[in-house]
């Protein structure tokens, strides 16, 4: 297999298009021939190519794929003198690939292409990979993956049993790393940012109502907003991905900011009332003006306090949370299983 091009990789449809060369070899005793000629090998046109056999192989993870045949159909066979058979073709398809989301947007997807013989069972045919299976362009480039050409690919067996009858299978995986400075750029940082925007509440005055409120608003919302984009091209799965840990967790530290100046206002307000036995009300034994102001500037400390407390207690927890964040999505790997979608 030459893969030439990876289009893209569908979320939605857990699947990936891929155009290639699907290149085989076979020796048919039947074609030996021993008459001179100036070629080691005959070359054979599209036409003549349908009368020799071949053999019966079906991409079994295939969802819809096509031959090339402009400018002319794009296949070549050519038949050497002891009836070796190599036989090459252009095929552009796409294909079914599970892609496990869990890490999104650390992860790394591994994408599979599988050949099976469709009639003939392993006594009569069987498949098996050239020393140089698989190549793959140094022109492949996706938007939002890498897949490198050394070592980002592997080739397996699977054989599978149908009908008591096994049949032969081969594979070959294509791993596939994705690029994460777009999500750095339009995510990761931004909501950052908003995160760190919600501190400056702590800064403000306490008598600054209109001011905290606004800000506390803005924040919230523009948390909200990027919380959508950035699910807006997702399918809708079960499982919790590492965007949605790190948008919840950057929501809950902006909604918290706000409730902090909330906690700060009542604060503020609270008058110092003692009840007497009987429940009623009895105001505090003071004179005038002075004890007022006194009540009042004991109410604005403790509002003040809880905005000092606010301004170490929020960074050193979202640190924390990052270091946990990103030392655990480095060093963790979902399982993954290779399936094949009927």
């Amino acid at each position: 297999v030459y893969n030439m091009c990876v289009f893209r990789v569908k979320y939605f449809l857990q699947g990936f298009t891929m155009s290639f060369f699907l290149r085989q070899r076979w020796k048919d005793p039947r074609l030996k021939y021993t008459f001179e000629s100036s070629s080691p090998y005959l070359f054979l046109d599209s036409d003549s190519i349908q009368k020799v056999w071949r053999p019966d192989l079906y991409i079994l993870n295939e969802k819809s794929a096509k031959n090339h045949e402009i400018t002319v159909p794009n296949m070549a066979m050519y038949i050497y003198r002891d009836g070796s058979i190599f036989f090459s073709h252009r095929v552009t398809g796409e294909f079914s690939c599970f892609l496990n989301l869990r890490k999104y947007p650390l992860d790394r997807q591994k994408c599979h292409i599988m050949f099976e013989s469709y009639g003939h069972p392993a006594r009569k045919l069987v498949f098996r990979w050239h020393k140089s299976a698989v190549e793959i362009s140094k022109d492949v480039e996706l938007p939002q993956f890498e897949l490198d050409s050394g070592n980002n690919f592997s080739t397996f067996i699977c054989d599978h049993i149908y009908h008591d009858d096994n049949y032969t299978c081969i594979g070959a995986d294509f791993h596939l790393t994705r690029n994460q400075g777009y999500y750095f750029v339009q995510i990761y940082i931004p909501t950052s940012l908003i995160v760190m925007l919600s501190w400056s509440n702590f800064w403000l005055n306490v008598d600054a109502i209109p001011a905290r409120i606004s800000l506390g608003l803005l924040t919230v919302l523009t948390m909200a907003t990027s919380s959508a984009s950035a699910g807006a091209n997702l399918p809708r799965v079960s499982y919790i991905k590492a965007m949605d840990v790190w948008i919840f967790v950057c929501m809950f530290f902006v909604f918290a900011a706000f409730l902090e100046y909330a906690w700060v206002n009542v604060s503020l307000r609270v008058e110092q009332r003692r009840k007497s036995p009987s429940g009623t009300v009895v105001k505090p034994v003071c004179n005038g003006v002075k004890s007022k102001y006194k009540i009042m500037s004991k109410n604005r400390e403790r509002a003040r306090n809880i905005d000092r407390v606010a301004r170490v207690l929020f960074p050193v927890c979202f640190l924390i949370f990052n270091l946990c964040y990103w030392t655990f999505y480095t060093l963790w790997e979902p399982v993954k299983h290779r399936t094949v979608h009927s």
